[in-house]
């Protein structure tokens, strides 16, 4: 991976399924982030690249930014990417930008196959990049 993965929320793994980690070791492609180990900014972005369409025009994904004091505990949202859909220009890049208050912070990606088929299938990554906006 050309990136540091100690800031990949998501690797590109094919998604298939539900992920919401609770482990900053990585699996399914997704991992939390420590943010004491990793950024000594609290201004930061997640940045969303998406390079495939879902597989039917009734799937959706969610991606939602969350963080907790604990690496396994409660994690509350901080910001969420707008529902995507196959056919309504998903593809590109999408930015979100948040303050972190806590020490972990993971990717929570929901997927919906409308039609039960067990044949949804997303591909993307998820990075972590200081933001300018918000340097303290």
């Amino acid at each position: 991976m050309a990136f540091d993965a100690n800031l990949v929320l998501h690797d590109g793994t094919e998604v298939t399924g539900d992920i919401s980690p609770t482990s900053v070791t990585r699996s399914s492609g997704s991992a939390v982030i420590d943010l004491i180990t990793q950024s000594a900014s609290k201004g930061l972005a997640a940045v969303l690249i998406v390079t495939a369409e879902l597989a039917e025009a009734s799937d959706t994904l969610l991606i939602t930014i969350e963080e907790c004091a604990t690496v396994d505990g409660t994690y509350v949202e901080m910001a969420r990417v707008t529902l995507l859909t196959d056919g309504t220009g998903m593809l590109g890049t999408y930015i979100l930008r948040f303050l972190a208050g806590e020490r972990f912070i993971r990717a929570k990606i929901d997927i919906t196959d409308n039609d039960s088929g067990g044949d949804f299938s997303a591909t993307f990554y998820i990075f972590i990049a200081n933001h300018p906006f918000y340097v303290l």
